[in-house]
C-alpha cells in the first residue's frame, strides 16, 4: 500500500536530482512509514538551487518519492500559488491509497480538503498547538489573527474526523484538538540508547558542578533552536543573563543555531553589555556536535513562547543536563514545575537561574529527574507506538477500500 504524507517542511532539489530536508526530514525520517507501508509520496515545497548535491543525507529514495509543490513562504506567496495548489492537492488523492496529514499546517489542509470532500479516511500526526504558535507574540503579520482562527479551526476539525491519530504530548493537545477515533501518543524524536547516559556520565556531570559553584570557571548555559523565528524566545535568555550578570554572577551563554534573525540577536547582546559572555555557533549538523555542546553545558534553557515537544530539550534532558523551560506546549509534560517559568518573563527566570546555579543538590535531582523522564523517548517504544498507527490506517484504509468494492459490485 502507498501512502503519502502532506506536511509544512521545506525542501531542496539539487541538479542530481536528490531532494535534501532543510531540518530533520531526511530518508532515515521515511523509513518509520516504511516499516508499514510499500511506498511513501511526500506532499511538500521544493526549490530547486544550483548545487549538485548537498553534504548531508537526502529525503528521497529507495521506496521514497516527491509530489512537490511550488516553493512559498508566507500567506500572501500562498495566494498567488493557491490555483496551482489546489489542482496538486486534488490530483494528490490519484497517488495513494492512505493518507497522513502532519498538522498543523498550510499544505496538509490543502490535502484535507480534497480528503473530505471524496470521504477518504486519513490519519493525522498532531505536531503542535496552532493558536499558540501564532499568537500575537509568535507572529507579527497583519495577517496572523486571521491564520490563528483557520488554522485552529481547522485543526479541530481536521482532528475530529481522522480516522486515526497520533500526538506528540501526552495529554495536552489531545484535549485541545480530540479525536472522536483511534489514538496514540509519540514524540516525532528518536533517541539512540547511546544517546541516553548511564550512572558513570551522570556522576562525572555532578563532580564538573563543583568548579561553577565555587566560581573556578563561568558557569555554563545552552540553548539549541532555530533562529528563523522568534518564538525560541533566545532574546528573553539574554536579558535574563544579563540580569543574571549584573548581580555578578558569572555566566557563560551559548547558542547553537542559525537563522535569519542571527543579525538581531547577535545586536541584542551586544545592546544590553553581555556580547562577550555570549557564543553564537550557528547551525551545527545534529547528532554527535550538538551532544558536545550539551556535555559542555551545566544547564540548558528553553523559553521558547510556543512549543509542541521540543527535541533539543529531550536530547538535553538524555545527557543528564539540568534543564529549565518555559510553561508551554509538551515542555509542561517534560519538567517539573520548580524548573519551567512563565514564557517571556526574563526577570522570573533570571531567577530560576540563580536559585539553580547556587545549589548543587537541587542540580543533581534535576539531573537525575531528566534523564528518567527521557528513557521514555528511546526509539524502540516510539517505533512501537508509531508503528501501531500506521498499522491502523492501513486497516481503515484496506476496510473503506473492501467496503467500496462491494458497493460498487452491487
Amino acid at each position: 500500500m502507498r501512502v503519502m504524507v502532506a506536511l509544512d517542511n521545506r525542501f531542496s532539489k539539487t541538479k542530481n536530482g536528490s531532494i535534501y530536508s532543510l531540518n530533520v526530514c531526511d530518508y532515515t525520517f521515511w523509513q518509520r512509514y516504511l516499516k508499514v507501508f510499500d511506498e511513501v509520496v511526500v506532499f511538500a515545497r521544493v526549490v530547486e538551487v544550483d548545487e549538485t548535491e548537498l553534504q548531508k543525507q537526502p529525503a528521497n529514495g529507495a521506496g521514497v518519492r516527491f509530489k512537490p509543490l511550488p516553493y512559498f513562504i508566507g500567506p500572501w506567496q500562498y495566494l498567488r500559488n493557491l490555483p496551482a495548489l489546489n489542482r496538486l492537492a486534488r490530483d494528490s488523492l490519484g497517488e495513494a491509497e492512505a493518507f497522513i496529514l502532519r498538522i498543523p499546517g498550510t499544505v496538509a489542509s490543502l490535502v484535507w480538503r480534497y480528503l473530505r470532500k471524496n470521504n477518504v479516511p486519513y490519519g493525522i500526526e498532531v505536531t503542535g498547538d496552532p493558536w499558540e504558535a501564532l499568537s500575537i507574540e509568535n507572529v507579527s503579520s497583519l495577517a496572523g489573527p486571521v491564520a490563528r482562527f483557520l488554522m485552529t479551526r481547522n485543526t479541530k476539525i481536521q482532528c475530529r474526523g481522522a480516522a486515526a491519530a497520533g500526538y506528540v504530548t501526552e495529554k495536552l493537545l489531545q484535549l485541545k484538538y480530540p479525536c472522536r477515533c483511534w489514538s496514540t501518543h509519540f514524540s516525532s524524536i528518536e533517541l539512540p540508547d547511546s544517546t541516553i547516559v548511564g550512572e558513570e556520565r551522570i556522576a562525572q556531570r555532578l563532580a564538573l558542578f563543583d568548579d561553577a559553584i565555587n566560581q573556578k570557571r563561568p558557569f555554563r548555559i545552552c540553548h539549541v533552536g532555530s533562529m528563523d523565528a522568534l518564538y525560541k524566545a533566545q532574546d528573553i535568555l539574554m536579558d535574563a543573563v544579563a540580569i543574571c550578570s549584573r548581580k555578578g554572577l558569572n555566566i557563560e551563554l551559548t547558542f547553537v543555531g542559525g537563522g535569519r534573525h542571527s543579525p538581531y540577536f547577535v545586536n541584542k547582546a551586544q545592546k544590553i553589555g553581555i556580547r562577550e559572555r555570549v557564543k553564537f555557533l550557528g547551525e551545527l549538523p545534529p547528532g554527535e556536535p550538538v551532544i558536545e555542546q550539551l556535555d559542555k553545558a551545566d544547564l540548558f534553557v528553553l523559553p521558547s513562547t510556543t512549543e509542541g515537544l521540543p527535541r533539543a530539550l529531550i536530547e538535553a534532558m538524555a545527557r543528564a543536563l539540568p534543564c529549565l523551560g518555559s510553561d508551554v506546549g509538551g515542555i509542561q509534560e517534560l519538567l517539573q514545575p520548580d524548573d519551567r517559568f512563565p514564557a517571556g518573563d526574563a526577570n522570573l527566570l533570571a531567577a530560576r537561574i540563580e536559585s539553580v546555579l547556587g545549589d548543587q543538590n537541587r542540580l543533581a535531582r534535576m539531573a537525575q529527574w531528566n534523564v528518567e523522564k527521557a528513557k521514555a523517548y528511546c526509539k524502540q517504544e516510539l517505533d512501537r507506538r508509531r508503528t501501531a498507527l500506521y498499522r491502523k490506517l492501513a486497516e481503515l484504509t484496506q476496510r473503506e477500500k473492501t467496503r467500496c468494492t462491494r458497493n460498487y459490485q452491487q
